[in-house]
């Protein structure tokens, strides 16, 4: 019989744990009663298909339950230290009654597991199988091979020889590594399943062991920063100023009951000594008194805050609470999910591999390693691990073939009461080698859904984007300058079309109206697994340039995460540019910590190669190219001074493959993209390098893929100015050899001196800063928080009465 599991009825005596026990069932509609006599006279009314009870007089209600409700599932609520509780329910169980017991000590958390585990195991349907499913596990590194029966979403029977002891298959024992093969290809593969049962069965002549197994849900695999813990006053009071800001929910709960939680109603941060004072009202059905210990919890940007503090005030006139010395900050979700628009839609076609049906569905969200589509669990099953040959079908119409693994099948809320006989699950899958027309359709979907209004730049001529640029005075183009286009633009314009059609290296997003373009950003791969943003322009007099400068730098970096060999996200500004210095220095400060990011701050010199320098070569240090021996310095040299994210992120380990990708992946999209080393001995290793990259003109507009930079390790060396003189010339005369008309030199202010010398001409000082993939969410966080104290400023220090536009915060050379 088809039985969904949306309604649920919960009878517990204490109004705290029914609370609990309700929000943990979200997703279905609840019922919550009193006393036993309640819940049968609710049973008689409407028929649940979950009922949870206290263990007291559990035969009894057992009784009533199988009149009124026969087909619900029962689950008893009883904790482990509650003696008579428990031999309540091993002598219900002696009498033939099937139930499931939860720990009534269990966590929020653990509670909401378990009772999603005990729903989904029910709601979900099993396909009897043809002979043919082959099943491969190992039980104490022991292989075993068996036949699949039936199969489930979250377990299946397996057929085991009768050769195999029936005490080695115990229940709670694990069997790892379970792969189930059809046709000699894996369908299914789960890294450990449990024995349920195992009873032996006699048919005829032949004789087996039947075995019930089951699994959980596979863990997400998340690239979230580390927890990390807020201990400053000021950066306490700032978050939970911030949570209220937004009118996000603020939670209490006592110590002793992390399922009890308390919403902190009409809340307000107020400054009191040096800690402040947290005041709101509360429902009285909170166990608290002044002088007691409680906990906090909210959820802000995909993070959840944590902390404790006690209660200073109870009384009619609300709450009040000390602020907490410290919270604990957790990363609740790795990359961001999306729903496409209604002009990016997807579909996915398959045939299940287990019951053979034909499936066709929409994706109902993406992320950027994979999408999630509906299923009727009713009759359909796709388990956790399975493997599927999909076709997706993408916006553009086009179809690309793609194999999946399951990671989750979910229940979803169902409110249709015409079709009973439904069970929507959402299943999540993972991409597993992500084709790169997908890639591309999610990411185009993202920006879609994020802001309709941003588009890829390759649809857009270079000239139009050129000719905003000089109009949002994009200024700093000491190489492609405004008003030379019939020199500088078909260059440039070659290589804005070769990148648009290699979106894994590069991205361009216009931000646009009906009329006119508004604002560009540009990402590209500067090295192997570091994606820099760059070209930040937007058109002044538009008084909401803030958010278009807001918008189209967060979805910079969020498209460099969606790709998922980038490792490392970069930008860099002026720092003569105040506004960009200001956004750029806070954020650094503000996310600085715990390895994961790197702040360099450089001078970019630049010099005509027309004119010669009035240096006598000579009597300067030989310079020669670099081989294995001195990439192996390098990366130890990096090493003892801590600079692991430059290492990392700039491709200068002594393994120099990441380098010869990157190389081919350029040339394949007709781009040119390389580095080359050149070093000046000293007596006990190298005196100085210079890192020189060369790349086609036109990738960064201020052409850092040009520049070199150098690495003195001894600026106390007598000769380690004449060393950085040596390697100037050397760079200086590989930019004539490239046909270049000027060299590029991003030094450190000690080699700004000596770059003056042989001609250089001082452009400015530069910030750049590069910071981890996992830190992205934590960095949009604070980017949104950014713009939304700065806007209301920036507005009321606008005088009324003198309407000039503002003017766009142009964050130049980005």
């Amino acid at each position: 019989m088809s039985v969904p599991t949306h309604e649920v009825l919960i009878v517990h005596p204490n109004e705290l744990r029914r609370n609990a026990l309700k929000s943990a069932l979200r997703a279905h509609r609840v019922s919550v009663v009193g006393s036993q006599l309640e819940a049968t006279r609710r049973m008689e009314a409407s028929v649940p298909t979950l009922i949870i009870a206290p263990a007291d007089n559990a035969r009894r209600f057992l009784r009533h339950v199988d009149r009124a409700a026969p087909e619900a599932v029962c689950v008893f609520v009883c904790a482990r230290s509650d003696q008579q509780g428990l031999e309540e329910l091993v002598e219900t169980a002696a009498e033939g009654h099937v139930f499931s017991t939860v720990d009534d000590a269990l966590t929020e958390g653990e509670l909401s597991t378990r009772l999603r585990d005990i729903l989904q195991l029910r709601a979900s349907t099993r396909v009897v199988l043809d002979a043919g499913m082959r099943v491969d596990f190992l039980l104490r590194d022991r292989p075993f091979s068996a036949e699949c029966q039936d199969l489930g979403h979250f377990g299946a029977a397996l057929q085991v020889p009768m050769d195999a002891s029936m005490g080695a298959f115990l229940p709670g024992t694990p069997l790892d590594s379970l792969s189930m093969v059809r046709d000699g290809r894996p369908v299914l593969h789960v890294a450990r399943a449990y024995v349920r049962h195992a009873t032996p069965v006699q048919q005829g002549t032949h004789a087996f062991l039947r075995v019930g197994i089951s699994w959980r849900p596979a863990a997400d695999e998340s690239t979230a920063a580390p927890p990390r813990t807020l201990r400053d006053a000021v950066a306490v009071q700032a978050a939970l100023r911030k949570a209220l800001r937004r009118e996000l929910p603020v939670w209490l709960h006592p110590p002793d009951s992390h399922t009890a939680h308390f919403r902190l109603e009409s809340a307000t941060v107020e400054a009191c000594d040096e800690r402040g004072l947290l005041r709101g009202r509360v429902s009285a059905a909170l166990p608290a008194s002044v002088g007691e210990v409680v906990h906090l919890a909210f959820e802000m940007g995909g993070q959840r805050y944590r902390g404790v503090t006690s209660m200073l005030h109870v009384g009619h006139d609300g709450v009040a609470l000390g602020m907490p010395r410290s919270l604990a900050v957790e990363n609740r979700r790795g990359q961001q999910r999306f729903r496409p628009s209604a002009h990016h839609r997807f579909l996915v076609r398959f045939t299940s591999p287990f019951s053979g049906q034909r499936i066709t569905r929409a994706v109902l969200d993406l992320g950027a390693r994979g999408f999630a589509f509906p299923i009727d669990a009713s009759c359909e099953v796709l388990p956790v691990g399975s493997h599927l040959d999909t076709t997706l079908l993408l916006p553009d119409g086009s179809e690309v073939a793609c194999r999946v693994e399951v990671r989750s099948a979910d229940v979803v809320p169902f409110e249709s009461r015409h079709d009973q006989r439904l069970r929507p699950y959402r299943c999540g899958v993972r991409i597993l080698d992500m084709p790169r027309a997908v890639r591309d359709a999610i990411v185009d979907a993202f920006v879609s859904a994020r802001a309709p209004q941003v588009r890829d730049g390759a649809v857009f001529r270079f000239p139009d984007l050129w000719r905003m640029m000089e109009d949002a005075r994009y200024t700093f183009h000491p190489d492609h300058p405004f008003g030379e286009e019939s020199r500088v633009l078909p260059v440039l314009e070659a290589t804005h079309e070769r990148l648009g059609r290699a979106r894994e290296l590069g991205r361009s997003l216009v931000f646009t109206d009906s009329r006119r373009l508004l604002g560009h950003v540009n990402g590209l791969r500067m090295y192997s697994g570091t994606w820099l943003v760059q070209h930040l322009a937007v058109m002044p007099g538009f008084r909401r340039s803030e958010q278009i400068s807001s918008e189209l730098t967060s979805l910079a970096v969020e498209v460099g995460e969606a790709m998922e060999d980038v490792e490392f996200i970069r930008y860099m500004w002026r720092t003569d540019n105040r506004w960009p210095h200001r956004l750029g220095t806070w954020l650094a400060r503000v996310l600085e910590g715990q390895g994961l990011c790197h702040l360099r701050q450089f001078h970019y010199l630049r010099a005509d190669l027309e004119l010669t320098p009035a240096v006598d070569g000579a009597a300067l240090p030989a310079v020669r190219d670099a081989g294995p021996e001195d990439r192996q310095w390098l990366e130890s040299y990096l090493r003892r001074r801590g600079e692991m994210v430059r290492l990392l992120s700039e491709d200068l380990r002594a393994d120099s493959s990441a380098e010869a990708v990157l190389g081919e992946r350029f040339r394949a999209a007709g781009l040119h993209r390389e580095r080359r080393m050149f070093v000046v001995d000293g007596d006990a290793g190298p005196l100085a390098l210079a890192l020189q990259d060369e790349a086609t003109p036109g990738l960064s507009l201020i052409e850092v893929t040009n520049g070199f930079n150098l690495v003195v390790p001894d600026r106390e060396h007598p000769r380690a100015k004449d060393a950085v003189a040596a390697l100037t010339l050397r760079c200086m005369a590989h930019a004539r050899e490239r046909g270049r008309g000027a060299a590029l030199g991003l030094v450190d202010a000690l080699d700004v001196p000596v770059l003056r010398e042989l001609g250089f001409v001082d452009q400015g000082r530069f910030s750049e800063w590069t910071f981890h993939r996992s830190m992205v969410r934590r960095w949009c966080e604070a980017w949104r928080s950014l713009f939304e104290r700065q806007l209301p400023m920036r507005r009321t220090k606008r005088r009324p009465s003198v309407p000039a536009p503002a003017q766009a915060p142009n964050q130049e050379a980005r």
